[in-house]
């Protein structure tokens, strides 16, 4: 029974790490601090996982069975919670952001009932703004060099580049 309550514990220190990740989200996205994916969004979820750590080690002590497994759940909850908060940006905002799919069917709602040609669509669809979001992403993480007219890859980018196509070779993905 004393493992129950540890692990009953321990999942609401992990509830409320998503409850205090959903309220700083929408907060900042409602404030304009949390626009598109990027530092802010992973800096929400670090954020309330050390408050909900802080918050479990200084409010529930007295209901774990131990201060080892207190300790335990104050650390382990809250780095269990990043493991899915990034799978979640993964699935959710990047998704969205990024999602090319996305954008065609919304550019298809606009004009619901009709069809457009495979020209028109082209010219609904905004491949430029999102080319140019990526290229902009990828400067700011340093995996390529924007200069004048010019783009050249970087080491870092290079070493992406081998782990993704050694991944699409694994998992046998073709890459796009």
């Amino acid at each position: 029974m004393i493992i129950a309550g540890d692990l009953l514990w321990y999942f609401l220190v992990f509830v409320a790490a998503w409850l205090i990740y959903g309220a700083m989200y929408i907060g900042g996205a409602k404030l304009g601090l949390v626009r598109d994916i990027g530092p802010v969004t992973v800096a929400v979820g670090v954020g309330a996982a050390i408050l909900a750590g802080l918050f479990s080690w200084i409010y529930l002590g007295e209901q774990f069975s131990s201060p080892s497994v207190h300790f335990l759940a104050s650390v382990s909850a809250p780095v269990c919670f990043l493991g899915f908060c990034g799978t979640w940006i993964l699935l959710g905002p990047v998704t969205v952001d990024r999602s090319i799919t996305l954008t065609i069917l919304r550019a298809l709602k606009a004009v619901e009932g009709k069809s457009l040609s495979d020209e028109q669509l082209m010219q609904a669809v905004p491949f430029d703004r999102i080319y140019g979001k990526r290229l902009k992403e990828l400067s700011g993480s340093g995996v390529i060099d924007l200069h004048g007219n010019g783009v050249t890859i970087t080491p870092k980018g290079a070493r992406a580049l081998r782990l993704y196509l050694w991944l699409g070779r694994l998992l046998n993905v073709e890459l796009q």
